[in-house]
């Protein structure tokens, strides 16, 4: 009869881990741990506890060293000291613990209700992540928002989005490296705190005494927008232009860097759902909605393609980030931003 040893978490040889395992033969009074290198089968550990415990904790700095690939076999001691036969033998690596960190820290204040939170990975080895999740969940840690399994790691970041004022948060990040080393950087707790406009403007009076009146001047531009067909508004809050296309010529334009923040619903797939240009054309943007299955999207997704283009030859597509397809009442809050000549653009799902 053998112990049959469980999965071995890969672990930092400077912290140790404890090695479980299932044994159904007589009484443990004793417990054998034997760890060989596996390139070499050298044995570099070899130590016996006494113990009634299906267990076996392996101290801090037990001989073992960060990078390599061990494999562990346990046997058991009866109350006469008769020793079992060997387990199969339990493959594990040790490495050294990542650094898994988001880029708010405890207690930090966010002054806007669109935030792009960070993530930063590094393991010594070079052990690579496989996948992270970023989540966004309330005072009473109920999740509002998440990234899911996101197994494209070249990008850590995730856009949070409608953020309440004078709200605290917790924001968390779990993922997972290719060998299995868990990770979690716990709930953060955050604040958010920052200046809402008033929907209309203080006005500026000016005495015109040379007309006999008084000039008002206000910082809001007011812009108009024509549309081909008659509007229909959905609760009011939003216009159902997917059979339909509204202008904007008067009185809105885009100067140097900026940030233009969308809200879509059930937009049609494959079709443009916006389009911008400036006043001469020497600049064009189109944006698509597209769903799929791509090699590294690990199932069927959705995203946002912008199409760039000037009279200077500067062509280009971009993707944003992979998200999950909403459903009837999810909403896509869509970013884009321009830096210099050039556009980017980024999306995430929130409820509608």
């Amino acid at each position: 009869m053998q112990a049959t040893i469980h999965n071995i978490e890969p672990f930092d040889r400077t912290k140790g881990t404890s090695i479980t395992f299932t044994w159904n033969g007589n009484q443990i009074y004793k417990v054998r741990c034997v760890i060989k290198e596996n390139e070499s089968n050298n044995t570099v550990y070899d130590t016996t506890i006494d113990t009634m415990k299906q267990i076996f904790p392996i101290p801090a700095n037990s001989n073992l060293t960060n990078g390599k690939y061990y494999i562990c076999i346990i046997t058991t001691f009866d109350i006469n000291n008769i020793e079992s036969t060997q387990s199969a033998g339990k493959p594990f690596y040790c490495y050294s613990t990542p650094i898994f960190k988001l880029s708010l820290s405890d207690n930090e204040i966010v002054r806007a209700s669109t935030y792009e939170v960070s993530l930063s990975y590094s393991q010594a080895e070079r052990e690579e992540l496989n996948y992270y999740n970023i989540s966004l969940y309330s005072y009473q840690k109920t999740v509002l928002q998440s990234s899911d399994n996101t197994y494209d790691t070249s990008t850590l970041s995730y856009i949070i989005s409608s953020l309440e004022n004078a709200t605290q948060y917790y924001i968390r990040a779990t993922g997972e490296t290719i060998h299995g080393i868990h990770l979690d950087t716990g709930y953060i707790l955050f604040t958010v705190a920052y200046t809402q406009a008033p929907l209309f403007s203080i006005l500026e009076a000016n005495n015109l005494s040379d007309a006999g009146g008084i000039e008002l001047r206000a910082n809001i531009t007011s812009t108009l927008g024509v549309s081909e067909k008659d509007v229909i508004y959905l609760d009011e809050n939003m216009a159902d232009l997917r059979d339909n296309v509204v202008t904007f010529n008067v009185g809105y334009e885009l100067i140097g860097d900026f940030t233009q923040i969308f809200a879509l619903k059930k937009p049609k797939l494959n079709q443009c759902f916006a389009f911008s240009t400036d006043q001469n054309e020497t600049t064009k943007i189109e944006f698509y909605y597209r769903e799929g299955s791509f090699s590294d999207s690990n199932g069927c997704i959705a995203t946002i393609e912008l199409r760039a283009s000037s009279v200077l030859n500067t062509h280009y597509i971009r993707f944003c980030k992979y998200f999950k397809i909403p459903d009837e009442s999810e909403l896509i809050c869509f970013c884009i931003s321009r830096i210099g000549n050039y556009f980017d653009t980024k999306a995430v799902v929130v409820k509608g």
